[in-house]
């Protein structure tokens, strides 16, 4: 009885069940139009269908831009399609396995901001409405039923996993939090790079902040170490996205995408509720941007409460340092810091322009307004710290009610719409907004539609017979009998390095032998050429070719890394483990 009785227990079950009206339509049958979540499911299918062709861990999508394949996977996020192949392998549908994981990502991020509040403030109350200011926020809404972004609702769930890790590794003074507190950095990275980007240093900033005021460098030297350990954990997605960009057109494109993403002021406090899309400028957007106006509610609370306990606490000079900690002032200071940065950083104003094109790493964001996932982190604190000081249970309730009503009409999505396996299986877009991962031995990033119909393998000049051909996601495998002197067969796939062709029969194995590079000097038709595609010459006879894309050294380097540290933590977990017991 005291399990069904335990106040944590009651908190969390009050915060699913206030998650049930805020998914419900979730369950309506089929999949919904979004701004992303199509391609988010495409890319289920895509890194399924490479786990089933062998590859560990998936780099290429065999079926985007209408065929060609993309190396998508070389450098983007793997977690939300690595859960959501797991899933799909379950037996649900491509549909049902985005729906479940967004169900999933909405929940586990109730359950760990709960933790990390709760942590911070003792307090059941003070977790619970923070937890709730966290998950009922406008940007949730617009991740869940607009933007169908997976990928960032996954990264904001574990985002606070990782705050409760480092705040109890600080707490306790025990290292066997450091393996947890790696392995939620290198979660947070493989959900969403460009939400791990915004989040590092906040994260960073909550170190230092707890280790200036608790006069202890050791803090601050465990929590980056186990930043570090979860970079490191994470390395075979990150070391190929930063020293293999010059592979893909990804910086040309991003490094000027942000131009056009900033918000106006008066969006973030009220805009209308929209499902169409952020267009140039800050009139005709389509969609809100609104931080939302129960969390704005917090801003003045805190400032007053800031305004009369600040005198209070300066003439207790003697034990300010124990005070300021007890009282969570110095954390409340860092998130009012946090938020007004994040403002700062998405409104279209001169000295914000300034910024972002003066800081190269904040252009790689491509979206100002991403900052709104931060701006909603530090208003759950904030919504924490004043249920925690105002302690008449009146001011609890209003909050709760206010947060619950002004987020009523955020709920649903916008249309129903079906699609069945094949549609995403086959899925032949890009599944990018900016075509970015377009290799740059490509002349253009457009794709012709014409693409779609054409057979991996096209017969350029020369008599050959083609048979016993096998396409996979990534690579083909054929047998060619050459009657004339010589042939050119084109592969249909974009050349990305590492490409090897090797002839079996002939026992040739050096790619540079066997294949060139076309520009534009034969075209398909009128409006596509065949640029960056690979060209095949064969002599007269028998081949039995294996075109495939296998790993660079730096990749295989990554993937080493990634798994030694990851065995290091289930060590080091198990050791502290049996320390224990």
């Amino acid at each position: 009885m005291r399990f069904w009785y335990n106040p944590n227990f009651l908190a969390i079950t009050a915060l699913l069940f206030l998650s049930i009206p805020a998914l419900k339509s979730l369950a309506t049958p089929g999949f919904y139009t979004s701004h992303d979540g199509e391609t988010h499911t495409a890319r289920i299918a895509q890194y399924y269908q490479a786990l089933k062709d062998g590859q560990y861990p998936p780099r290429f999508a065999g079926s985007f831009y209408n065929g060609l394949g993309s190396p998508l996977f070389v450098y983007i996020y793997p977690l939300p399609y690595f859960l959501g192949s797991l899933i799909h392998s379950l037996g649900f549908s491509f549909t049902d396995s985005f729906k479940i994981l967004m169900v999933a990502a909405y929940l586990s991020s109730a359950i760990f901001s709960y933790l990390w509040l709760k942590a911070v403030f003792k307090s059941e109350k003070a977790a619970f409405l923070g937890a709730l200011f966290y998950i009922w926020v406008p940007y949730r809404f617009l991740l869940l039923y607009v933007r169908a972004s997976l990928s960032e609702l996954l990264a904001y769930s574990f985002l606070p996993l990782l705050f409760f890790a480092l705040t109890r590794m600080v707490e306790t003074k025990k290292p066997a939090w450091l393996p947890v507190a790696s392995i939620s950095y290198a979660l947070l990275l493989l959900s969403q790079n460009l939400a791990a980007l915004v989040c590092s240093p906040v994260l960073v900033g909550y170190l230092l902040v707890l280790s200036i005021y608790r006069r202890s460098y050791r803090i601050l030297f465990q929590g980056l170490l186990s930043l570090i350990w979860g970079f490191i954990i994470a390395a075979f997605t990150y070391l190929p996205s930063l020293f293999e960009r010059q592979f893909t057109r990804l910086d040309e494109i991003i490094n000027i995408a942000y131009q056009n993403h900033f918000a106006a002021l008066k969006q973030l406090i009220r805009s209308p509720w929209g499902y169409g899309f952020d267009l140039p400028g800050t009139v005709n957007d389509q969609l809100s941007l609104q931080i939302g106006l129960a969390q704005l509610l917090i801003l003045p609370l805190i400032l007053m409460v800031i305004l009369l306990r600040l005198p209070i606490l300066k003439k207790i000079k003697s034990h300010w340092q124990d005070i300021v900690l007890t009282d969570h002032i110095h954390l409340t200071f860092y998130f009012l810091l946090i938020f007004g940065a994040a403002v700062f950083l998405m409104v279209n104003w001169p000295p914000t322009i300034y910024v972002w094109q003066n800081f190269a790493p904040l252009r790689m964001i491509d979206i100002p307004w991403r900052l709104l996932g931060i701006a909603a982190l530090a208003t759950s604190f904030l919504a924490a710290y004043a249920a925690w000081i105002f302690k008449p249970g009146l001011i609890f309730l209003i909050l709760t009610l206010a947060v619950l009503v002004a987020n009523r009409n955020h709920l649903r999505i916008n249309q129903q719409i079906f699609y069945d396996d094949q549609f995403f299986s086959t899925y032949k877009g890009t599944a990018t907004q900016y075509s970015e991962f377009t290799p740059v031995w490509r002349d253009s990033t457009s794709i012709s539609s014409t693409f779609n119909q054409l057979q991996p393998l096209t017969t350029v000049s020369g008599e050959v017979r083609i048979w016993n051909m096998l396409a996979k996601s990534n690579g083909i495998s054929f047998e060619a009998d050459v009657t004339s002197e010589e042939t050119e067969i084109r592969i249909n796939k974009f050349y990305f390095p590492k490409v090897t062709i090797v002839d079996k029969q002939n026992e040739l194995r050096q790619q540079q032998d066997w294949y060139t590079i076309r520009s534009d000097d034969r075209r398909l038709n009128q409006d596509q050429d065949n640029s960056g595609l690979i060209l095949l010459t064969l002599k007269k006879g028998s081949h039995d070719i294996i075109f495939e894309y296998r790993e660079t050294i730096l990749r295989k380097l990554a993937n080493l890394l990634s798994l030694g540290s990851l065995l290091l933590v289930v060590v080091v977990t198990f050791r502290y483990a049996y320390k224990k017991q």
